[in-house]
């Protein structure tokens, strides 16, 4: 009988997967833990509480006595940002069952490490012995190099002020599209209403394309699977990063892994600069400049990066080993 593993956190990933967070999370749960048999408690600041084992609600009233009788080897704090100090729920559960914590960033203010055998992170400033700094991982089952014709350019991110794709569709069609006749695709749903129809005026379907249904914001089919983002990621001239910082960017790596050219144009810590600089093109310590001329050189200069063996430190076969060595070393 395989052990229980507890992954706590706020994010609610079984209605859609709208972000790289929570994909990070479905995959710890069904590949990085896949030696456990793995509960998730979404515990939101208003006090809801929901168990799931495996996408599947576990039925009746969560206690924190339940949780505990679970017998699990560890809990996993995912990309929570508060102590949770004097919290009767999670407080006995976290000084109880041998805890490690997942974020973003190291440190966080409000995070004491003293309440953690171990911290998980993308990017660290106060590293110690119970730091891993771990990227994000992908599935190499889904995404792996098959290059089709280059038909597009793609950029994959949910659809948000922060993202840059107003930039990218703004100028597109007059400095690109004219010229190249490459139309630009914009995957990713929203959950920016205001926003949108400032970006919808650039999309015309044959220049810009969205998988963003206008007449309905919230659709699910607005947000892509893997598979789907591996398929148009093998078909594209190129992926473009626009956003001006990630903590860490998953679908990078995941089109890297596709064999994709990566134009970039921000601040990324979670990558070691002078690792990434060979492997993507454009500038990775802050966001300088128009990311538009940035892809008309990469198309005016015809040029090809093939990152995706660089891209297999990322994948779920690296990061479980990884990941597993450093929590089973603190247990």
């Amino acid at each position: 009988m395989r052990k229980k593993a507890l992954i706590v956190g706020d994010l609610n990933p079984y209605k859609v997967l709208d972000g790289g967070i929570e994909r990070l999370l479905i995959d710890y749960q069904t590949h990085v833990f896949s030696d456990y048999d793995v509960y998730h408690l979404i515990y939101e600041s208003n006090g809801q509480v929901e168990l799931f084992h495996y996408g599947v609600p576990v039925p009746g009233e969560i206690t924190t006595q339940q949780l505990l009788k679970l017998n699990s080897e560890f809990v996993l704090f995912f990309n929570y940002d508060t102590d949770h100090q004097g919290d009767d729920f999670i407080q006995p559960l976290r000084d109880r069952v041998p805890s490690f914590s997942f974020v973003q960033k190291h440190p966080v203010e409000t995070l004491s490490d003293k309440f953690f055998r171990g911290i998980l992170t993308f990017s660290s400033e106060r590293r110690h012995k119970n730091v891993l700094v771990v990227g994000g991982s992908f599935d190499p089952k889904v995404f792996k190099k098959n290059r089709k014709s280059e038909e597009f350019i793609v950029c994959v991110a949910r659809v948000t002020p922060y993202k840059g794709q107003l930039e990218l569709a703004g100028g597109y069609k007059k400095r690109i599209y004219d010229k190249y006749k490459l139309p630009l695709y914009l995957v990713g749903g929203t959950n920016h209403v205001d926003f949108f129809p400032r970006l919808h005026k650039y999309i015309d379907n044959v220049s810009v394309h969205s998988t963003i249904d206008p007449k309905d914001l919230g659709a699910l089919t607005n947000w892509w699977n893997g598979r789907q983002i591996a398929a148009i990621c093998n078909r594209a001239r190129m992926f473009v990063l626009a956003s001006p910082q990630e903590t860490f960017c998953i679908a990078l790596v995941e089109a890297m892994a596709c064999g994709t050219t990566c134009v970039v144009n921000g601040d990324y810590p979670g990558f070691k600069a002078r690792e990434l600089r060979p492997h993507v093109y454009g500038n990775i310590r802050g966001k300088r400049g128009n990311t538009l001329d940035l892809v008309e050189e990469v198309l005016r200069r015809e040029i090809r990066i093939d990152a995706s063996e660089w891209a297999r430190r990322y994948s779920l076969t690296v990061i479980k080993k990884t990941v597993l060595a450093f929590i089973r070393e603190r247990l």
